[in-house]
């Protein structure tokens, strides 16, 4: 009955403290990658969901931007037009350090995987994919160019691709979310504002 016991008192004590340590464990790269706190990562996940039931609505009930979108896409480079094709392709993949397969994917592997269906070659961090180019200012993006994010400019800890440019106050990008997976969000959600840093297109573009 003591052994009974113990082995129960055990169990339990090793469900709390495992419980524990999946609560309280950082979202953390060894790259510096995708570094999120818990307030960051629910403040990102509330950002997608506005951001993606405001432009699906958006979508259905307005057939003018509709025509407008498609036609942009018709117009796109063919390379720029393959690598967001590919990048798409990995919609709903979860998010893991270090992955570029379907298993899983980080921010830059996304990227890094994508720019390989035009033979390209990027650097394999989101700190130096953001030297990869030349800069762009919010109001001159383009398809194909790359956004980072992160605590200042000495810190960039996330990328994603700009995928659609619809108007001034939304802006389409694709990215691995650590909380998400691959998914698509707005560049002026406040929540990418707060920590947006900085747009590169890249030379092949």
């Amino acid at each position: 009955m003591k052994s009974l016991f113990t082995t129960s008192a055990l169990f339990i004590f090793m469900v709390v403290l495992l419980a524990s340590c999946q609560s309280s464990q950082p979202v953390f790269s060894k790259r510096g990658e995708e570094y999120r706190s818990a307030r960051e990562i629910a403040a990102e996940k509330r950002a997608a969901r506005r951001s993606g039931t405001r432009t699906d609505r958006s979508i259905a009930t307005n057939s003018k931007d509709r025509t407008s979108r498609t036609r942009s896409h018709r117009n796109l480079d063919k390379d720029v037009a393959a690598v967001i094709k590919a990048a798409r392709s990995y919609t709903g993949v979860p998010y893991r350090w270090g992955g570029t397969t379907r298993i899983g994917m980080d921010c830059s592997g996304l990227l890094c995987t994508s720019f390989q269906s035009i033979d390209v070659t990027l650097p394999r961090t989101s700190e130096e994919q953001s030297k990869y180019g030349r800069d762009v200012k919010t109001k001159d993006l383009k398809e194909g160019d790359l956004v980072f994010f992160g605590s200042s400019k000495r810190n960039i800890t996330h990328v994603g691709m700009v995928t659609e440019v619809i108007s001034r106050d939304e802006v389409r990008f694709i990215h691995a979310s650590t909380s998400l997976g691959v998914i698509e969000n707005n560049l002026y959600a406040e929540h990418y504002q707060k920590i947006f840093v900085k747009a590169v297109r890249p030379p092949v573009f």
